[in-house]
């Protein structure tokens, strides 16, 4: 019952990993692992046909001292760039920080994450103490590694003189304000999304809002990244974001679901509005995305 309701969330609570470990006499890293398979069928590959699934474990603890799991799965667009492809280790950063999560403490995949996504793990606030876990290894048959391990002599946040890092938003929202007053719940949504991004190398916080036709509304959140290649845009945080809470498959046919597609943004020296513009062309050629900026409120 509880690996079911996964399914249908991509999330795992902590109460719900407490008794899965005791029901299963097994740790959380041992768990973690052995979701990543179910992770995987939340992929979406029409171009390599590969499947990736990563979990991650939050900060945040319990009275039991468990955290909650937050899973998450590739995703790539037909007919589009590669290089517009989102690796399972940033949807499952993307569930956890949707999740407003401060950070994590762990992750696990099936193999050593690749340079790219350890370039984008490297940006997490907290990231020095993240154990990546993978199958294999003296301890229960997992190896764990952290990332000074994984990407030796790395280039980050620090060097560029940012100290808040990733996921540190979650406890200090950028204060911004549409610059057209509006009470549309898509909107607010994708204005609130925009609060809670990560842009200190451009100032471009932003925000993606996207509504299905039942109603239901899925948003996430632009973050950056010093070596800017691997960082999260605002749709595909919110696209992986839909998937992970609305079971494997949900991305089929996404074209007949949706409905509207809202950006906040802020003013800066980039903009995401061509990019959702390119990517959104591609799953759902008739929904055009809704653009509304905003501006920092300054006190």
């Amino acid at each position: 019952m509880e690996l079911r309701q996964v399914a249908g969330s991509g999330v795992m609570r902590a109460d719900q990993v407490f008794r899965i470990c005791e029901d299963l006499d097994i740790d959380s890293e041992t768990l973690m692992l052995k979701l990543v398979p179910l992770a995987a069928a939340f992929g979406v590959a029409p171009v390599s046909s590969f499947r990736v699934g990563a979990v991650a474990r939050g900060q945040r603890r319990n009275s039991n001292g468990f955290s909650a799991l937050y899973l998450g799965a590739n995703m790539e667009f037909p007919q589009q760039a590669l290089c517009y492809s989102l690796h399972a280790e940033q949807a499952a950063v993307a569930n956890a920080w949707t999740n407003r999560e401060p950070g994590l403490t762990s992750l696990a995949v099936s193999a050593p994450p690749c340079g790219h996504c350890r370039q984008f793990l490297y940006e997490l606030h907290g990231c020095g103490t993240l154990s990546i876990l993978f199958p294999g290894g003296p301890r229960n048959n997992h190896c764990e590694l952290d990332i000074s391990e994984l990407l030796p002599g790395a280039f980050g946040p620090m060097d560029l003189g940012q100290k808040g890092n990733m996921m540190a938003a979650t406890s200090t929202p950028q204060p911004l304000r549409l610059q057209r007053d509006n009470r549309d719940h898509l909107i607010l949504r994708a204005l609130d999304a925009a609060c809670f991004s990560y842009a200190p190398y451009t100032g471009n916080h932003s925000g993606c809002a996207l509504q299905f036709k039942d109603g239901s509304i899925f948003s996430g959140s632009y973050a950056e990244n010093a070596a800017h290649n691997p960082g999260l845009s605002p749709l595909h945080a919110a696209l992986s974001n839909f998937r992970m809470a609305c079971g494997p498959g949900a991305a089929q046919d996404i074209s007949r679901k949706l409905a509207r597609c809202a950006l906040v943004e802020s003013a800066a020296t980039i903009s995401q509005r061509a990019m959702v513009t390119t990517l959104l062309s591609s799953i759902a050629p008739g929904v055009a995305p809704e653009y509304y900026p905003a501006r920092i409120i300054t006190v």
